[in-house]
């Protein structure tokens, strides 16, 4: 791999000064971002460049390198997470009212067993690898699943492509320096388990929202909870806001290939 070489093809832009690992940005948004994406895509065996969308610039690329990342042990990370959540859980005794409804609402209090509360008394650690879904490969996924996620932008079809220096995309968001209340480190250390699990890739972000395509997502209704226990603990503000019930969210996973989180 050589990483000293940009990709072929790409608009004017920039080198962010002083970047480490590196990250390039185009001057502007760009036209057919989703073909622009999918050339350096193909060319990142080559380039050692990874592509990933931004409907604006959100990060400083001052961020972390993928050895730093290495060292987070992600089962601990994420029982700590797990420990905090109980104890906030404890102070409230409702979780994820439905949607329109006030926790208060007596029918809220009388739906509490009917799967609204996050299914484990304990920490059951993480969640499964999927089986290898039959079809396409996790990359050709990917570039299926960047058209699919430029439909939420608000930009709507037009975007910034950056450029960071990494291996993989899991180390994106701890690379960048992306600016969200997210945890990156952590973040990118969890991701890195998903591409391992799941067949993940990072391919953008919105602001503070971010966007993975999956892949192998998980089919069965109990692998699926499990896996949407991981998506909880990292604490993403759409997951812990009160929008909808768990078992609503954990069945929507069932085969689902774009996972979006966002933090406030």
């Amino acid at each position: 791999m050589h990483v000293d070489r940009l990709p072929d093809g790409l608009p004017p832009g920039r080198l962010v000064a002083g970047s480490t690992p590196g990250l390039w940005m185009s001057h502007e948004p760009v036209v057919a971002p989703g073909r622009l994406w999918t050339s350096c895509h193909r060319q990142h065996r080559r380039t050692g460049w990874y592509p990933v969308l931004m409907a604006w610039p959100c990060g400083h690329g001052n961020g972390h390198g993928p050895e730093e990342v290495g060292t987070v042990d992600v089962a601990d990370s994420l029982r700590e997470s797990w420990q905090s959540y109980e104890l906030s859980r404890a102070a409230r005794p409702v979780l994820w009212p439905a949607r329109g409804r006030s926790a208060s609402d007596p029918k809220t209090a009388a739906e509490q067993g009917a799967g609204l509360r996050v299914p484990y008394g304990a920490w059951p650690g993480l969640a499964a690898a999927s089986e290898p879904h039959p079809g396409p490969s996790p990359d050709a996924v990917a570039r299926v699943a960047v058209g699919q996620m430029l439909h939420y932008f608000t930009t709507r079809f037009v975007a910034y492509v950056a450029l960071v220096r990494v291996a993989r995309s899991a180390d994106i968001p701890a690379a960048v320096g992306w600016e969200a209340d997210a945890p990156a480190l952590e973040l990118s250390a969890l991701l890195r388990t998903w591409e391992d699990r799941f067949g993940a890739r990072v391919i953008g972000f919105e602001g503070a929202s971010l966007f993975v395509s999956v892949a192998s997502p998980p089919l069965a209704s109990r692998h699926a909870a499990h896996v949407a226990l991981e998506h909880v603990l990292t604490g993403a503000t759409n997951l812990n806001d009160g929008g909808f019930p768990f078992a609503e969210y954990a069945e929507a996973l069932r085969g689902e290939r774009l996972w979006s989180f966002w933090w406030d």
